[in-house]
């Protein structure tokens, strides 16, 4: 058995159509990605009386500076959670048991969901920054890039630690705080970097403290620490499939 099968067109194929099936037949991560996708386009139509509103009620000027990490994650973090919810029914069910004995295997098939995944939070996060961060082109594609590896870490992160998916649905309102965790690129330097074990505070980094051309030292580094604990959290989650 090969893990890379499953990248095969044939094989590809032939799960994206049984995919679609289901979404079908239960459309909650088409509905979920709507629901995210809403929140740039809201954002972006009502910055002005968004901060407006903001500055005269609480004292904040600009809020809507501060909401656009919020409303760039929210899509591929709804996205991860379905996907997320799907491995931990296909698992309390048993197909994955089941696809230990095919060609594709259960390595293949986590890998075939990881790359749809990411694909589908790709780009949910081209479209959100191509209407939120007009001014800074330069980050849209390494900013839709790290916040795929975000989608797939909080598929992962339900997997390896929920047992069940009632489990499952109270870890998620947990893991819908990580579209905060840009924010706390805001603090000062060098406070901040006792953060930077935290995935999505890079996310920040890059937002909030480089200009309109991207750092590469500051995208290799969150490139890193991404990579580092999704394979940490890939190492347990292939020990809970058994």
């Amino acid at each position: 058995m090969s893990t890379f099968l499953v990248l095969q067109p044939t094989q590809l194929w032939m799960l994206l159509r049984a995919d679609a099936i289901s979404i079908v037949r239960e459309p909650v991560l088409l509905v979920n990605l709507f629901i995210g996708l809403t929140l740039p386009i809201l954002l972006t139509t009502f910055r002005s009386e968004i901060d407006a509103y903001t500055a005269s009620t609480i004292g904040i000027d600009s809020f809507s500076a501060y909401a656009v990490s919020f409303a760039l994650i929210i899509p591929a973090i709804l996205v991860g959670w379905v996907t997320g919810m799907l491995l931990l029914e296909d698992r309390d069910d048993g197909p994955l048991l089941a696809l230990e004995v095919t060609p594709v295997g259960k390595g293949g098939f986590i890998l075939y969901r990881s790359f749809t995944l990411a694909l589908i939070a790709f780009a949910a996060t081209l479209f959100s920054a191509h209407l939120l961060l007009p001014e800074k082109p330069g980050l849209h594609l390494p900013l839709a890039f790290l916040i795929s590896l975000e989608s797939v870490l909080i598929s992962f992160t339900l997997v390896a630690i929920a047992s069940n998916k009632v489990e499952g649905m109270a870890l998620s309102k947990i893991l819908n705080m990580l579209a905060l965790a840009p924010l706390l690129a805001l603090f000062d330097a060098p406070w901040r970097y006792f953060f930077g074990v935290v995935p999505g505070f890079w996310i920040g980094e890059m937002l909030y403290q480089v200009d309109s051309k991207i750092s590469l030292s500051v995208f290799l580094i969150a490139l890193v620490v991404h990579l580092g604990v999704l394979l940490m959290l890939y190492r347990v989650l292939i020990r809970r499939l058994g």
